[in-house]
């Protein structure tokens, strides 16, 4: 493997900038001449793409619902298997001893979530 420096890294990724932006013109076209009525005010597009994406999510769902069912069947759980509220799971952690704060990944999304 070559070794590259910072000049070469950083050359490969201008042209690869331009190649992604390239790319992303021609998807433009294609989509505009694909549905050439897609308005073009940003806030009726954005209710246009939430309606899609809603019906979409509602078909998904079924579709992921029945997958889980699937697994957890072949993963010995019964189908009225409640797994209880994430509150739940991290008071029985507390009671079993785990603290949150001991773990740097734990730790980690604590910080975040303070901001």
């Amino acid at each position: 493997m070559e070794t590259a420096t910072l000049e070469d890294i950083i050359q490969r990724l201008d042209r690869l900038e331009k190649i992604v932006t390239r790319i992303n013109e021609q998807l433009s076209w294609v989509v505009e001449e694909a549905k050439p009525d897609v308005p073009k005010e940003r806030e009726t597009c954005a209710a246009l793409r939430a309606t899609a994406a809603l019906k979409n999510d509602k078909k998904d769902a079924h579709i992921a619902e029945e997958a889980l069912d699937r697994l957890f069947e072949k993963m010995g759980i019964p189908p009225d298997f409640d797994p209880g509220s994430i509150e739940e799971l991290h008071e029985s952690m507390r009671q079993s001893g785990i603290r949150a704060e001991d773990n740097e990944f734990s730790r980690a999304i604590i910080e975040e979530r303070e901001k």
